[in-house]
């Protein structure tokens, strides 16, 4: 079995003001380092075997500062990157017209330069495939994004994204998710 631990981003100022980010490079608040720091009280004392971030400041900066003092290094992985919201980045739900994350999520679809699900889902659970092989009986922490942790969790249980059955779940910033992945039936 691999421990998982799923964790969002601290807060940003485009967090804040409700900005979509998807793939624009935005640095954590100074408030969001001093939260994820606050965070990462809760993993000390608990055995991490390996940290993965996506390369995306605001993640790295989480992991980092999640990790302070543990000696133990953040490696960046592209498959963990938040989805490319194409135009939509920078904008609010409100500017579009869109009550909320969720409509957005699936109104996205076939938008030009909006990365498609089925993309987002083959490179999340290709990620879970190699923690399952690579770090067995491991724990690992593994910081990203939103809408990519709730691809990440749906892939846990998932070989296919089927939309019929998937709820964009909310993550809030700083959510701390433990999974198990792997293991002899």
């Amino acid at each position: 079995m691999t421990d998982l631990i799923f964790v969002r981003h601290a807060k940003t100022d485009w967090n804040k003001a409700g900005r979509i980010q998807g793939r624009s490079d935005i640095p954590l608040a100074g408030e969001g380092i001093a939260a994820a720091r606050e965070a990462g009280k809760e993993l000390r004392g608990e055995r991490i075997d390996a940290v993965f971030s996506s390369p995306l400041i605001r993640a790295v900066q989480t992991a980092e500062a999640l990790t302070e003092g543990m000696g133990i290094e953040v490696r960046t992985d592209a498959r963990l990157l938040e989805r490319d919201f194409g135009e939509y980045d920078g904008k609010t739900c409100e500017s579009l017209g869109i009550p909320d994350y969720n409509m957005l999520f699936f109104r996205m679809e076939g938008v030009r330069g909006v990365e498609p699900i089925d993309a987002l889902f083959a490179r999340t659970r290709s990620f879970i495939e190699d923690m399952e092989r690579d770090y067995d009986g491991k724990t690992v922490l593994v910081v990203s994004h939103g809408v990519c942790i709730s691809l990440l969790t749906y892939a846990l249980t998932h070989s296919a994204f089927n939309a019929s059955d998937y709820d964009l779940e909310y993550i809030k910033n700083l959510t701390f998710a433990r999974h198990r992945v792997g293991g002899k039936a």
